[in-house]
Parts: C-alpha cells; structure tokens; sequence
C-alpha cells in the first residue's frame, strides 16, 4: 500500500474510533439480538477451548485458542457461531473499533467471514471511554465424531493499537434422533452493565423476552444458560453484587388479600430472582451462569432480566433450552 493511502486508512480508522457509540452507557441500552429459535430432537454444545485472558493484544500480534469437540455419530449441525469477546480497545489512548483476521486450521485459504459485531461502552465524557464487544465469525461445518481445530486470531489494528480479549467461544446446536425434543432459543449481543457513574440498579439492566408459545405437552425441564465477560466478580462488593430474575412480578401495587390468594393458588406466580448470579472462570475472566427455571416459565413470551448492582459485567449470550415430554 502506498503512503498516502495509508495514512489516509490510518486517519479513516481513528475517526471511526472517536465516533461516540450512539446511546451507549453502563445502562441496559444494549439489547441482546434473537439469532436462532427453533424446536426437534436438539442439543446444543458450549465451550471455549483453552481460552484464556489477555490483557492487551497488540498491533501485529495473535491469540490462539483451540477446540475440540465431539458430536454424536448422527447429529446434524443446524446451527454454529464461533464468538470473540473482547474489551478496552484503544488506539493512542483513544477509543478504537479493533480490527482482526481470524483463520482456521482446518482452512487456511481464506480467513473467517465476521457476521455480526456488538459493541457498547460506558458513554461517560472522559478518559478510558474504550470500545467492548462480542464478534461473531462464521467457522468451517463441524460434523459428527471429533472437531480438533485451532483458531488464529491476528490484531490488524495500526501501530499502538491494542484490545484485551477474554477469549473465543463455540456454540454448535445439533440435531440427533437420541435427543429429547426440545425448543431452543438464542441471543447475543454486548450489553454492558454496572451500576455507577450515576446509572442505579434499575437502570443497569438487560431485558430479555423469549418469545413464544411453550407447548401443552409436560415441560421436563428448562435450562437458561449465560455468559458475561468480566461477570461475577467486584472490588466494592461481597454479595448481592447482581441478580438474575425470571418473569418476576413487583407486588407493591397489589392488594395484600390479592398476593395472598395468588400465592395459594400458583405458588410460583411472582417468578423468581436470584443474586450473585454469574461464576467466573478465572483463566478467561468469563462468568457463566446456568439455572433450571422450569418452575417460574409461563406459557408463552418468558422474560429474563440480568441486573448489576455493582459486579460490572458484559452480557454476551443467553440460552434457554425448554425439554419438552414426548416419544
């Protein structure tokens, strides 16, 4: 590349950089994206290899994570995302959107194709406003028996650029004939949280709505599963520092006689909240969370809400896995 056309990339790439993210700030602004809902004989699979925390990845340099994974003989992949999830990149001290060249071992002729990026950040006018986000690449088709593959990631960013980067991620939802029937649905996205600068706990929460309508049949169970960067740990806090809650009704406006008939009839009609969701896995600095709601659902249109009340954590995946009775 010529010299002109470089610097003129380099100031394209600043400028990008200092564009403030519209609406982003430690609020629940950032609502997670419904990228798969479906319903068969499915199962998905999570794992994030040998992932582990850096820091700062610099210009030029790579980070590599490998998987491998073993799928049923039969299994039919009908969905699969290989996730980034990174945080504070800067260039010069200056808020950047990072940029990257993934490849996989398995082919090397042409890196990753990127199918989505999710961004956010505090949104406070000062120092340190840096980018998070989560990245989502297409991968290569798994298929059944063992997946051993390596991927590279390459910071392509200009000279003194640099992201810390949690680690990668891959999802795979398949389909076997040896699986219960079960609907499945999943979100993504980057949704920052935490509960300072002036945002309360009300604020700092993400709203999530499984919509649907669950089937008559007898729920066997439901597994909600979720991941947040950075999730489950905080300096200025011992307990309580979050909480999960699902269809969770706020009683202040109904009749005391009311809540007493209700919680006679359907003892589970208030939902449920839980605290210090969220536990961290200390060589990513990821915090996962996975609960058996089966108790609280309702019929149709689930709600699940993630508050912060002082853990600072990115929201980046929610799974929720209904297993329904059946042959």
């Amino acid at each position: 590349m010529s010299s002109p056309n470089r610097w003129l990339l380099l100031l394209t790439l600043l400028c990008m950089g200092l564009i403030t993210t519209a609406g982003a700030t430690y609020a629940g602004d950032r609502p997670l994206a419904d990228v798969y809902y479906d319903e068969g004989r499915l199962q998905y699979l999570y794992t994030t290899g040998d992932s582990a925390y850096r820091g700062g990845v610099g210009s030029d340099e790579t980070y590599v994570t490998s998987f491998s994974l073993d799928l049923p003989p039969g299994a039919e992949v009908r969905f699969q995302r290989l996730y980034l999830y990174w945080a504070w990149s800067n260039f010069n001290q200056k808020p950047f959107y990072p940029l990257y060249n993934l490849s996989d071992s398995r082919d090397l002729s042409s890196d990753l194709e990127s199918v989505a990026r999710y961004v956010d950040s505090k949104g406070v006018v000062g120092t340190y406003d840096f980018y998070s986000g989560t990245d989502a690449y297409l991968l290569p088709p798994l298929h059944p028996g063992e997946n051993d593959f390596t991927v590279t990631l390459t910071q392509s960013g200009p000279p003194e650029s640099s992201v810390a980067i949690f680690g990668m991620a891959l999802l795979v939802i398949y389909e076997d004939v040896a699986e219960p029937w079960r609907l499945i649905w999943v979100k993504e996205g980057c949704d920052i949280l935490f509960s300072s600068f002036g945002v309360s706990p009300e604020m700092a929460s993400s709203e999530m709505i499984f919509e649907g309508t669950l089937p008559t049949d007898e729920i066997e169970g439901a597994e909600l599963f979720l991941i947040a960067p950075s999730g489950g740990y905080s300096r200025d806090r011992d307990f309580e520092i979050n909480s999960l809650r699902v269809n969770r009704v706020d009683e202040e406006q109904t009749p005391l006689l009311m809540r007493t008939i209700f919680s006679l009839l359907f003892p589970n009609y208030r939902g449920k909240e839980w605290f210090d969701a969220f536990v961290l896995d200390s060589q990513t600095q990821i915090g996962f969370e996975t609960r058996e709601i089966k108790p609280y659902l309702r019929r149709e249109n689930n709600k699940v809400v993630v508050r912060d009340q002082g853990d600072y954590l990115q929201l980046a995946n929610t799974i929720l896995a209904v297993q329904v009775a059946g042959d």
